[in-house]
């Protein structure tokens, strides 16, 4: 069985560098085969994560199962919901998932006790994630009223011109997101932004 391990920071592995290292750690520790690694927040666009499952779904048989590996469960999934589905409903039942968070086997989606524990921690994660959100809302509110708000200082969309330019003399989006220092994703979502302009 091959084990393909995905990585995910929310911002970038600059910026997260602890993060982005202890997951690429952890997965080498459970051997994985071959690695997909992302800068993206679970409400971005996730490519690397959709060529990971597509290629798993396309390719995977009974000979040949794959184990998708996530260091954390909000690492591979956007909610609870998403990782129901894809856990105990996958498109390709030969395509498993290992989340060493929730145990140490891969998941068996016919199991009542490894379910239940998925969902309750998927839960619990989900709580966590609506509390915070709820606080930095609250937050943002009162420092408007208060005249202290200044907003998120721009990072990478600021960095639109030079993404453009490194393009256009034929640099790729993973070499761009290298020597401008910014995220593959922000990269990707500038390049999409440019076609979707130039279309329009």
């Amino acid at each position: 069985m091959e084990k393909w391990g995905y990585v995910r920071v929310s911002v970038d592995r600059i910026t997260q560098s602890a993060g982005w290292e202890d997951q690429i750690a952890t997965l080498k520790g459970l051997n994985c085969d071959r690695f997909f690694y992302e800068e993206a927040s679970t409400k971005a666009e996730r490519p690397e994560f959709i060529r990971m499952l597509d290629e798993a779904n396309r390719i995977a048989a009974p000979q040949k199962r794959i184990c998708l590996v996530a260091a954390k469960m909000d690492r591979a999934f956007r909610d609870l919901a998403a990782a129901d589905e894809a856990i105990t409903r996958p498109s390709n039942t030969d395509v498993i998932w290992l989340l060493p968070d929730l145990s140490s086997q891969p998941l068996d989606p016919k199991d009542p006790t490894q379910m239940l524990l998925v969902r309750m921690m998927g839960a619990v994660a989900q709580f966590e994630r609506d509390r915070l959100a709820e606080r930095r809302a609250y937050g943002i509110a009162k420092a408007k009223k208060e005249g202290r708000y200044k907003g998120r200082k721009p990072t990478a969309r600021a960095k639109t011109p030079e993404v453009l330019k490194l393009k256009e003399r034929g640099f790729k989006p993973d070499e761009i997101a290298k020597q401008l220092e910014i995220g593959r994703a922000s990269v990707f979502r500038i390049l999409r932004d440019s076609r979707e302009r130039a279309a329009a």
